[in-house]
């Protein structure tokens, strides 16, 4: 396994290397193997991981625990993107808050509010990033990096570009001075992502797809090329089910097509489950404009059955809209209607949460 190159690896090495007290250096040994389970150097990690509980389960510690808990969440959310990692992340801010562990409090609530944002609560989400603000000092680089680039994605989210600019600028400020690169890349990466949604709702619900897409896809290169020269090997099935939605989205249905079946499977383990059924939608899509009429009506089934009530509403837009298009193709006019209604129902819906999360930003008053 190529070793990681990391400015942060190496200075967390140095201070192992120089740490004389027990306590100081299990924190930064769980700190270091949090950060091999974001690079998605699991089997490292979680040896470091057994090895810490198993000398200091019998007399714990508090900061030990707590760093214990955020690096057991950043193996949850990097290994599948597991919901657990919100309640991980919960408990190691609670045990720092109870043992005063300021800079520690800081981190897990910059975290936190990360998994708020993926759990779609934009009232925790500001709370915690509000705390993680007002608790970090100037140069808590991690926590404020992480912080900023919570509010900058959840502006982006909002299509607020503007005012997630400011925010996107601040988090990699930090994230340089920190020499976090896991980090930089996620943002690389989110900046991608959002333009790749963006691209596919706009092909189906209008606007400039196409921009979009090529937006998108000169920031996956990039991403691409700095997570092969760090060593990044977690989710590593996000980038290429994006990059199948944009070929479809240019028309290249060949290529969608073929990323989209070489990657579904582990796409499912790794957390994206829930966005089968918008995934189905489109692979049946680019089946029939491939000649594959009874695949595409196998695909458009499976996608059928999958669409449920807990997928995120632009996805379930998304997945309906798609479907409506291809049973038009289908000469089936009844599941056309009824998949159009769907959708922009869905749609609608999607964008007056989209108004209510950016006026809740807003309100908050936050300053990058």
């Amino acid at each position: 396994m190529k070793t990681p190159q990391s400015r942060l690896l190496a200075r967390l090495d140095a201070a192992i290397a120089k740490s004389r007290h027990p306590i100081e250096t299990a924190c930064l040994r769980a700190e270091r193997a949090g950060f091999l389970a974001r690079l998605g150097h699991f089997d490292e990690a979680r040896a470091v991981i057994g090895s810490l509980h198993a000398q200091f389960d019998p007399h714990p510690h508090a900061a030990v625990s707590a760093w214990l808990c955020m690096t057991e969440g950043w193996m949850l959310h990097f290994g599948s993107m597991s919901a657990g990692a919100r309640d991980k992340m919960k408990r190691a801010q609670a045990l720092a808050a109870a043992a005063g562990l300021v800079p520690l409090q800081a981190l897990a609530s910059a975290w936190l509010a990360h998994t708020d944002y993926l759990a779609d609560d934009v009232h925790e989400m500001l709370r915690n990033v509000a705390l993680a603000l007002k608790l970090a000092a100037p140069d808590h680089h991690a926590a404020r990096a992480r912080a900023c680039m919570v509010v900058a994605l959840s502006y982006d989210f909002g299509e607020r570009a503007d005012r997630a600019q400011p925010w996107y600028l601040r988090a990699r400020e930090h994230a340089n001075a920190e020499g976090d690169e896991t980090t930089l890349s996620a943002l690389n990466y989110n900046i991608s992502g959002h333009r790749a949604h963006h691209a596919m709702q706009a092909a189906l619900f209008g606007g400039d797809a196409q921009d979009q897409a090529r937006s998108a896809l000169a920031g996956f290169e990039a991403t691409g090329n700095f997570d092969a020269w760090v060593g990044t090997l977690s989710l590593d099935t996000l980038m290429p089910m994006q990059r199948a939605g944009l070929a479809s989205v240019q028309g290249q249905f060949g290529e969608a097509l073929a990323l989209y079946e070489k990657h579904f499977d582990a796409a499912a383990r790794q957390g994206q489950a829930r966005l089968a059924a918008k995934h189905l939608a489109d692979m049946a899509w680019c089946r029939w404009h491939l000649g594959d009429t009874a695949g595409a009506r196998r695909d458009a089934q499976a996608a059928v059955d999958g669409v449920e009530a807990t997928m995120q509403m632009d996805d379930r837009a998304v997945a309906h809209a798609r479907l409506a298009s291809l049973f038009k193709l289908l000469d089936d006019p009844a599941a056309s209607t009824l998949h159009a209604a769907l959708g922009h129902e869905c749609w609608a819906q999607h964008r007056r949460f989209q108004t209510a999360w950016v006026e809740a930003l807003e309100k908050a008053g936050l300053q990058p």
